[in-house]
């Protein structure tokens, strides 16, 4: 139920505070008061455009707050509770929904306070209240409802929770098989992959300590021309050649023992000198022999650094080094020995799948053959309605076709309208007529009246085009329609008027060189003024009075 409604510099409002009552509430005044004025800021909660041209002159911000009780409202009170609790210290089951215009199109949005985005709130709005006319933000037009209101107008709600309880089971057992399926084969590729870097390394045959030996055997090859040239030279010189240096050695030790004779000191140094005469031929021998180990091999080189290539790509997939690639081996070996996957599991799980999705399917079917049926009694329902309402010849279609299996089961329905004779039925998004619209909605929501949560309903120009016998019956309509909903209704028309539980002027005034709207709630007498002037025009007789005031004890009659 919306209890206050505040506005707040639009248009040629500039402070606007209106409490509304249950039941059927009206508005009426002259064309131009700024009624239309109300409904757009309404509008705005339902996440309408915003223009700059809408904010009063002279003002940089403009506003409209709404305070609604949703204790009638389920879905609406569960989802304020869990996203949007208060912070204006009022009780959970009100709901303050406000949007702010300004100049420099900055424009905010808030749920209860806090700040959402405007989607937040137009879905939050759309939950509230529905405003039929010439207006976007119509629920009965949006084509996913149409569902929810052919099952609850046929009593399906039992056996669709039914269905939804096992389509939930079938959809969860789905998941769980779709996803051990996926970690199946993810497992799978990871053994896969394990095992050839497991071989790859083995049939490499890497070894320890195994890479700086190729790399000193490398640098041999690499210089084996210069270390040949080297040792041979140094073999000539100190053994080989004529005159070399163990040549010298040896004639200084041979005149050496005559010069021991003469002076026994220098026998330390002689025998030094043996010893060294020793060592260098040991080295000349040394040097032959190296000499004879090394050759040139390109071959040999080039085998050398293809293997410590090998390495080089092993280490950059494995590790930094030798000795952790093998770890990196000895690991994913050890994962291999210890790797398993619940087949049984698995297998028991598509043994229940298969019968459920048959269960399914079958109450998919059961629910859409129910359906069908139902969709012929509410076309009939509401066609009826429609003509007591004026659109005698008006035909109403349930459109039914098939979808792949959802939550909502097999089916997706759309209602179509045709107003007039020789008109193609179209969906209710395509009728032109605001009037028609209203109308249209009237019905269906008095067929439809205990439908979902207990919405605001605000028709706008549902009395366009009718009069008469007809107005008194959509007055009627109304009455009754505002048993289940809080009703605002907009209209020109005395004989809706009349059956207002709450009734409300919408009034011009000059105040200060500038023009205002003004919105009176009206008492008892007020009322029948009202009234009188709905019917006689700017002059009230007594006459018209007498009639006003007969017309509303006549709808307080059984």
């Amino acid at each position: 139920m919306l209890q206050e409604l505040r506005i707040r510099n639009l248009a040629i409002i500039d402070s606007l505070d209106i409490s509304l009552s249950q039941g059927l509430n009206i508005l009426s005044g002259e064309t131009g008061a700024g009624k239309s004025i109300i409904l757009n800021a309404v509008q705005l909660l339902l996440g309408g455009k915003a223009t700059e041209e809408m904010i009063r002159g002279s003002e940089e911000e403009g506003s409209v707050e709404a305070l609604f009780d949703v204790s009638g409202n389920r879905k609406v009170l569960v989802r304020a509770r869990e996203k949007f609790s208060s912070s204006t210290g009022r009780e959970e089951d009100s709901l303050v929904l406000r949007r702010t215009l300004s100049r420099s199109g900055r424009g905010k949005a808030f749920i209860n306070g806090n700040l959402s985005t405007l989607g937040m709130l137009s879905e939050m709005g759309e939950d509230l209240l529905s405003l039929y006319g010439q207006h976007e933000h119509q629920s009965l037009q949006r084509v996913e409802t149409h569902i929810d209101i052919l099952d609850e107008f046929g009593g399906l709600r039992g056996l669709r929770e039914e269905f939804q309880n096992l389509f939930q089971e079938f959809a969860g057992l789905s998941e769980e098989i779709q996803g051990m399926r996926e970690e199946q084969e993810k497992r799978a590729k990871e053994r896969e992959l394990m095992i050839f870097q497991s071989r790859e390394i083995e049939t490499s045959g890497l070894q320890t300590r195994e890479e700086e030996a190729l790399k000193e055997e490398q640098r041999i090859l690499a210089h084996a021309q210069k270390l040949i040239g080297f040792v041979h030279a140094s073999e000539e010189m100190l053994y080989g050649e004529e005159g070399s240096a163990l040549d010298k050695i040896q004639a200084i030790l041979h005149q050496s023992r005559e010069m021991v004779a003469m002076d026994p000191s220098l026998s330390p140094l002689i025998k030094t000198m043996e010893s060294s005469l020793i060592q260098l031929e040991e080295v000349a021998r040394a040097f032959r022999d190296y000499g004879r180990r090394v050759e040139i091999n390109p071959e040999r080189l080039e085998a050398v650094e293809d293997r410590l290539e090998e390495i080089d790509r092993l280490k950059r997939k494995y590790g930094s080094t030798v000795e952790t690639v093998l770890l990196f081996k000895k690991e994913i070996d050890d994962k291999l020995g210890t790797f398993t996957f619940n087949e049984e599991r698995l297998s028991e799980l598509e043994n229940r799948l298969k019968p459920l999705e048959q269960k399914v399917l079958d109450l998919s079917k059961r629910l859409s053959e129910e359906r069908k049926n139902i969709s012929t009694e509410l076309r009939k329902s509401i066609e009826k309605e429609l003509g007591s309402l004026g659109m005698k010849k008006a035909v109403f279609q349930v459109q039914m076709s098939p979808l792949p299996l959802s939550i909502k089961g097999m089916d997706r329905v759309e209602f179509l309208i045709s107003p007039n004779i020789g008109e193609e039925v179209k969906p209710l998004a395509k009728i032109a007529s605001g009037g028609e619209l209203s109308r249209m909605m009237l019905a269906m929501k008095r067929i439809l009246s205990k439908v979902g949560g207990r919405q605001v309903l605000i028709f706008d120009e549902v009395d366009s085009g009718i009069g008469g016998a007809i107005a008194e019956v959509v007055g009627k309509k109304l009455k009754e329609l505002s048993k289940d909903h809080q009703v605002i209704c907009v209209t020109h028309l005395p004989q809706i008027a009349c059956y207002a539980d709450s009734h409300y002027s919408v009034r011009k005034e000059v105040k200060g060189g500038r023009t205002l709207t003004r919105v009176d709630w009206l008492e008892k007498e007020r009322v029948i003024d009202e009234i009188a002037r709905m019917l006689g025009g700017v002059k009230v007789t007594e006459k018209t009075r007498a009639h006003a005031k007969e017309m509303i004890e006549n709808t307080k009659k059984p």
